[in-house]
């Protein structure tokens, strides 16, 4: 038996025990009723019964009677005078049982002693007043079926038995009657005292869960008393009228440092700090008129030693108490609003140098804007971009990168005034906003002192870095009034400051205006090209230098717009990478090139390989592999047949990133070039670091080598360090003869250029390599 078990049969027993006490109670206390009942009927049955009978046998019957009642008198008196515990009171109930036995007996004896044979009035009386004083019992003995059972058999059976035997027809039937009666009304007991056993069940089973409920309730409020005195949150019970503190908790007094009789003589409105009585009151005024259950403020709380902290309330009106009351639970919120005030400069602020970010600045560039409306006066944007950054943070790492945006940011503040602001915008990019102008030219000043400024050197961990800055200008309300579109211009005279080296700054203006324009109309009609097959794909043969047979070619994608016309490469690639379509520009240009060089095979005797340029935006993507895997899947090209060209910057940023799309090439068999070497940061470590296998001589240095001796003697040390690295070479731009054979004498496997043909469609690039044969001049 579990636990719950033996609890629940131990509450059982309990009960079985109370419904016994209070049944046997409900029995003797219906002592007088019934001892007045009997008397009356036993005295008037006396008195009926008196000229038909001897007046000796008729006292002796109801003397025996008064003896019994007298009897049962002392008995009860001694029960209820007397603490009759548990295990008494079975006794108790056998001695009144007894008593009404002898009751019984006594009065259906009548029928024996007193019931004449030849008087049907006076037989009828006798059965009529056993029979009601059987009816009249069954409520007065409704607490034990036993003992109204036994009363009832003792006071009609004699009735019964005599009727049975009775000489007469009519007693057989009355016999039957009474029998029938008093069957009836034992069924009725036993079901009145079922009633009643249930419902004295059911009382205490009430009493016992209103006394578990009592305790529940009880434990509860103490726990609660311990929670919320415990609690580091201050509550507060205040008086709705005068705000007097009524009652307060622990946590209150520790955190306001008042003893309870100094926080008992104040009112709310001592410790809140920004609020009077009235205004609280005020406040709270909606509560009592039922509009709102609760509601929450934000305030300062003062305490005992005169500093203030933060906190939220929480106030609840109550009117059940006397006087009504406020509930106030105030929790104090510095370390939330320490956080909020933290979140909020991380997401304004730049973390590295302190400097409001772009976020923040687009905002508040709108509010300058405003501001200069109302004052009739300009606003300068001025967009900053270190020169060589990447070299620096490359060469001396980014720790010292960073150390050095600090120094920048620190510079540029103290060449500003108080109404300036200066912001990062990203990376090595900051933003200066110069409010209160009249004229341009006094943006061009603080501009002239910035520059000027980058010429002393800065120190970081013992080195001595120089570098320098270009920066657009775009001024309000000159330029237009939108802020996307200023940062736009400030922006694009930016970049062209960084190609005129000569100032290191630039002015907005109507041509580069012209120049947005034309990029932007690019742009829009870029993004359909696709779509509306306006890219095609050409092809410049790539010549062997001993057998001058084809034995590949590069893919360079054309665009023939029918407004702009045919569009060249230089002008619409930068477009599409700077505006983010580069990719899928260049993933159409792989999927094409791989199906066309699987029709190759058709042409040629031979396997042609197919080259493709991949811009490094492109080649970081995330899909740029699966971009690959699914060109040559659905073309059908072998793995081998692709060469992928990349050039020196992509190699320069973070090498890990394209180390490992390397090697995942390389392990698919495709074949890795660099492209345009020697114009960048060429570097023989990171030849040696990355799998390459192919190196592409760029077309500048091919030009006028045989002229240029400088170019000659370059050309020659990129052929040395290939052969050394056991690198095979590709020379772009040869357009002479004199030009090839001084390449084929210095072993470069392939060249390519308009000495054999340029860059051509498809269906002309099939009819080349069916007519290049091995011996003939292609030149």
């Amino acid at each position: 038996m579990t636990g719950n078990d033996s609890q629940r049969q131990q509450s059982q027993n309990n009960f079985t025990n109370k419904i016994l006490a209070d049944k046997i109670d409900n029995l003797y206390s219906s002592n007088l009723l019934s001892t007045v009942a009997h008397l009356f009927c036993g005295f008037f049955y006396v008195c009926f019964q008196f000229p038909y009978h001897h007046t000796q046998s008729l006292i002796f019957w109801f003397g025996a009677i008064v003896i019994v009642y007298v009897f049962r008198y002392f008995l009860v008196k001694t029960y209820f005078d007397k603490d009759v515990g548990f295990k008494e009171r079975p006794i108790w109930l056998i001695r009144f049982r007894f008593v009404s036995l002898a009751v019984g007996l006594i009065f259906g004896s009548t029928i024996i002693f007193f019931h004449p044979y030849d008087s049907v009035p006076n037989q009828m009386f006798t059965v009529l007043l056993l029979a009601g004083l059987a009816a009249g019992a069954l409520t007065v003995l409704v607490a034990d079926y036993i003992c109204y059972t036994g009363y009832a058999i003792c006071l009609l059976a004699p009735v019964v038995v005599y009727a049975f035997f009775a000489p007469e027809t009519l007693n057989f039937f009355v016999a039957f009657l009474v029998l029938i009666y008093l069957f009836t009304l034992t069924r009725a007991s036993k079901r009145l005292n079922a009633v009643l056993v249930s419902s004295l069940h059911l009382r205490y089973e009430n009493l016992s869960l209103v006394e578990d409920l009592e305790e529940e309730k009880n434990q509860l409020n103490n726990r609660l008393g311990r929670i919320l005195n415990d609690s580091s949150n201050e509550l507060y019970i205040v008086d709705a009228d005068n705000l007097n503190c009524l009652q307060f908790n622990k946590g209150a007094l520790d955190n306001l440092g008042y003893t309870e009789a100094e926080l008992s003589e104040m009112t709310l409105d001592d410790i809140i700090v920004d609020l009077n009585k009235e205004e609280i009151l005020s406040l709270v005024a909606p509560l009592q008129l039922g509009g709102r259950e609760s509601l929450t403020y934000k305030t300062l709380q003062k305490r005992h030693d005169g500093s203030t902290y933060p906190v939220e309330l929480r106030i609840q009106y109550s009117a059940q108490e006397d006087p009504p009351v406020y509930v106030v639970t105030a929790l104090d919120i510095t370390e939330r609003d320490e956080a909020e005030k933290k979140l909020i400069h991380q997401a304004n602020f730049d973390q590295l140098t302190n400097l409001p970010n772009r976020y923040y600045m687009l905002s508040y560039i709108r509010s300058a804007f405003a501001r200069a409306k109302r004052q009739n006066s300009k606003v300068a944007l001025l967009y900053l971009d270190l020169n060589n950054f990447k070299d620096i943070n490359d060469t001396l790492g980014h720790a010292t990168g960073d150390e050095l945006l600090k120094m920048v940011a620190h510079r540029i503040l103290l060449l500003l005034r108080e109404t300036d602001t200066a912001a990062r915008m990203g990376g090595d990019e900051f933003l200066v906003l110069l409010e209160g102008l009249n004229r341009q030219e006094q943006a061009e000043i603080v501009v002239h002192k910035i520059i000027s400024s980058f010429s002393e050197p800065f120190f970081v961990n013992s080195n001595e870095i120089y570098t320098s800055a270009s920066i657009g200008i775009s001024t309000f309300p000159d330029d237009g009034n939108s802020v996307e579109l200023l940062m736009q211009y400030a922006d694009t005279a930016m970049y062209y400051a960084k190609k005129d080296s000569s100032t290191h700054y630039r002015f907005f203006s109507h041509e580069l205006r012209a120049y947005i324009d034309e990029q932007l109309a690019i742009e829009n009609r870029l993004r359909h090209a696709i779509k509306n097959d306006e890219l095609f794909v050409y092809y410049q043969p790539k010549i062997d230098t001993k057998t001058e047979r084809v034995v590949g070619a590069e893919a360079l994608v054309r665009w023939q717009n029918k407004d702009l016309g045919m569009v060249p490469p230089s002008i619409f690639i930068p477009v599409a990478e700077k505006y983010g379509l580069i990719e899928e520009i260049g993933s159409w240009v792989i999927e094409t090139a791989c199906k066309e060089a699987v029709v190759w095979k058709e042409h040629s005797d031979c396997d042609l390989q197919v080259a493709i340029n991949i811009s490094p935006r492109q080649f970081r993507s995330s899909n740029f592999l699966s971009i690959v895997d699914r060109a040559l899947e659905l073309s059908g090209l072998e793995d081998s047949m692709l060469e992928i060209e990349i050039t020196e910057n992509l190699l320069m940023q973070d090498a890990q990133e394209p180390l490992e799309i390397l090697n995942k090439l390389l392990d698919r068999n495709i074949t890795l070039s660099l492209d345009d070497f020697g114009t960048g940061y060429s570097s023989l470590s990171y030849l040696k670091q990355f799998p390459l296998q192919v190196l592409k001589i760029d077309r500048s240095f091919i030009n006028d080598m045989m002229e240029n001796q400088y170019n000659m003697s370059l050309v020659d040390a990129i052929i040395a360090m290939a052969q050394i690295l056991d690198l095979r070479l590709v020379a772009e731009g040869v357009e002479t003869r004199e030009q090839f054979d001084f390449l084929k004498s210095r072993k470069v496997e392939v060249v390519q250029g308009y000495l054999f043909s340029p860059a051509i469609p498809a269906e002309k690039f099939r009819e080349y390599i069916q007519m290049v044969r091995p011996g003939r001049d292609v030149g």
